[in-house]
């Protein structure tokens, strides 16, 4: 692993990762928790971009210290997972295929399932051509609508001619500041971001994870093109889903965002959590909370797997 400057960045980052395990999936290796007891629950916690399993760290420890079963993987060109090169290597379809294969290896027929930014759509890919491996949604700051969301700058940007050159920087030494600039504007703490927690989203950067990032950004008109399929997809599942939410997401902004889900996903009220002064990555503004609204949403139901 890249050796920091900083002994206690290294120890925590390399806790996490002493904690994934690999499989060989369609196009290379993916990394990915399965923590706590097997006879769990299952739920699975799907990244966005640009971070990983990293994310669900303390959500993570969390749920599967209260008895869940918790998967959570790197995505193929994310975290501790493999990195080609390549764009179709990352389609959306590619991508949730490759959860399916994770969950097939671990004899997983049916789970709940955690989608977060780009993770709410590979999810919504599994609803509408695998609905049968959805047993339950847990909806955190992701879109279905492209008519209610505009894509941040920095997308817009690493997808036009000045992206490899935005890359070559994020991933370089010099990147770690901007990617901690980018989570401090995108969490409601802000500054007080721990620059141990961004650098656990630099890291796989500077090993090559901007390729993945400049696929994300090139399709990002050609995904958002699909978000019509997905939501239709989520108005045919027939499931008992939750949503929260945090009400500072300065791209995808609740008031706009929640009733749609809502609607479309038929939540009922009491399934509803608006954390204030939460942001984009709520995960790291309110990681206990949001641990607790899951477990609550599994243990107050039956389910049949």
């Amino acid at each position: 692993m890249h050796k920091s400057s900083s002994l206690s960045i290294d120890q925590s980052l390399a806790a996490h990762r002493a904690r994934l395990q690999k499989l060989g999936v369609s196009g290379g290796t993916i990394a990915y928790l399965d923590e706590g007891p097997k006879d769990g629950t299952p739920i699975v916690l799907v990244h966005g971009m640009p971070t990983s399993s990293w994310l669900y760290r303390n959500i993570a420890a969390s749920l599967a210290a209260n008895g869940f079963r918790v998967i959570a993987p790197d995505l193929l060109g994310f975290g501790a997972s493999d990195k080609p090169k390549g764009h179709e290597i990352y389609s959306m379809r590619a991508q949730s295929d490759r959860i399916i294969e994770l969950l097939e290896h671990l004899n997983i027929p049916r789970a709940i399932f955690t989608g977060h930014d780009l993770g709410g759509p590979w999810v919504f890919e599994i609803a509408d051509r695998h609905p049968e491996k959805i047993a339950g949604l847990v909806v955190l700051n992701t879109s279905a609508y492209a008519e209610l969301m505009k894509p941040p700058l920095q997308a817009r940007m690493i997808g036009g001619p000045m992206g490899p050159m935005m890359l070559k920087m994020m991933g370089s030494r010099m990147g770690k500041p901007m990617i901690h600039k980018f989570f401090v504007d995108f969490t409601g703490q802000g500054k007080k971001l721990s620059k141990d927690v961004s650098f656990g989203y630099w890291l796989p950067l500077h090993e090559g994870g901007t390729r993945a990032f400049r696929a994300f950004a090139k399709e990002l008109k050609n995904m958002m093109a699909q978000f019509s399929r997905y939501s239709s997809a989520l108005r045919r599942l027939d499931v008992p889903a939750v949503l929260i939410w945090g009400d500072k997401d300065p791209v995808l902004r609740h008031e706009l965002m929640i009733p749609r889900f809502v609607a479309d996903l038929k939540i009922k009220p009491e399934d509803v959590h608006v954390l204030s002064g939460a942001s984009h990555f709520l995960q790291e503004d309110r990681p206990q909370e949001i641990a607790s609204f899951i477990g609550t949403f599994i243990t107050s139901r039956r389910w049949d797997f």
